[in-house]
């Protein structure tokens, strides 16, 4: 059996890629060449010093422009080609129908992650419909398809965009749990933080509102936001409202930052009240590797993390009163009940969600499949 010398990681961010796959990536390097291919979104300087080696490509990635995705067809079969890559892994939607393409086109072996559904799945529209099409006949030659949460592989074979046989689950994309390790108490007055993409459907607005419900019972508490403002979605918050709820006192807006670790120690709760179709957040997971308490939404990934009562508590998607009612009940519980709620959080993570337990998965699979 041929042993896979060359293999490609290939997303739509290179800030994605690096914050979610650079430890797997990394150690697979130690064994394989590695080649990432992404946009270059970001600076690179987490790759400087490892063998991962670096290849820009260009991904429309909120377009719906048939003329730029044929283009991406083409471009990733000349790079893949030219490259003789052995093994391909995709990520995100647009590189797992093109890049699926390129690589069944070529005859090179491939497996598409399916990191989380997204606004595209979350309406029956024409878009949902064309999207199912495209991934059905992408599809088709793949190795297999990996999932991060048991509801959106289900979705996917209702769908019958692939059969059971070819799909596979692994618990997350895995969070260093070396690297997200708490080494203080939270700061005092209580901090709740959201972290993540500034989206609606990430469930930023009902934070907001939220916040000012509860801000005149518990005026000493602080509301904080970290995380990108994507101009670009549709769906996402604009810069004028942000700042319009800075100005009015109800919550702080942080900006990006290349390190959550000082944050997510300042804390005391991370919420995520997501409607989006999410595979297993990593805000939520490197939160709980720091032994924080959580709030999410009984929904698709968030349950995965989030086990009611156990290391957080979980709310009604969409609903204000349920998230409002949620973070009074975490404001009630005593410090001893927090900090067992943390830590409990940390356990799941190093059973289930530990990025050594996924990096396994990566090498189980060039063995079966290579």
């Amino acid at each position: 059996m041929k042993t896979p010398a060359k293999l490609a990681f290939v997303g739509n961010s290179a800030l994605t890629m690096m914050n979610f796959r650079l430890g797997v990536m990394k150690e697979l390097s130690k064994q394989y060449e590695v080649v990432m291919m992404t946009p270059e979104d970001c600076e690179l300087t987490p790759l400087k010093g490892t063998n991962i080696r670096f290849v820009p490509i260009k991904v429309d990635c909120k377009g719906q422009n048939p003329i730029r995705d044929l283009k991406l067809i083409s471009q990733l079969k000349q790079i893949y080609q030219s490259e003789g890559f052995d093994f391909i892994f995709h990520f995100t939607i647009k590189p797992n129908i093109y890049g699926s393409m390129a690589a069944s086109s070529l005859g090179i072996k491939h497996i598409n992650v399916i990191t989380g559904l997204g606004y595209t799945f979350i309406k029956r529209n024409w878009l949902f419909y064309l999207s199912c099409q495209l991934h059905r006949h992408a599809m088709r030659n793949t190795n297999a398809v990996w999932f991060l949460n048991q509801d959106d592989c289900d979705s996917f074979v209702k769908w019958h965009i692939i059969p059971s046989s070819k799909t596979h689950i692994i618990h997350g994309e895995g969070v260093n749990t070396d690297y997200f390790r708490s080494t203080r108490e939270p700061d005092q007055p209580f901090i709740f933080l959201h972290c993540g993409r500034m989206l609606r459907s990430k469930g930023v607005e009902l934070y907001i509102r939220a916040a000012e419900r509860l801000k005149a019972e518990y005026p000493e508490v602080r509301w904080q936001l970290l995380g990108p403002l994507d101009a670009l979605n549709p769906d996402a918050i604009r810069p004028a409202e942000m700042e319009a709820w800075v100005r009015s006192g109800i919550v702080e807006y942080l900006g990006v930052t290349n390190d959550v670790r000082p944050y997510l120690e300042r804390c005391s709760c991370m919420v995520l009240p997501s409607y989006y179709m999410e595979g297993v957040p990593r805000s939520l997971m490197e939160a709980a590797s720091m032994e924080r308490t959580l709030i999410a939404t009984d929904s698709v990934g968030c349950k995965d993390v989030v086990l009611d009562g156990v290391n957080g508590l979980l709310c009604e998607k969409r609903s204000l009163d349920s998230l409002t009612n949620t973070m009074r009940k975490v404001l009630k519980l005593e410090p001893e009940q927090l900090r067992c709620m943390g830590k409990k959080g940390r356990e799941l993570m190093l059973r289930k969600f530990d990025e050594k337990i996924i990096i396994e998965e990566y090498k189980k699979a060039l063995t079966t499949y290579a």
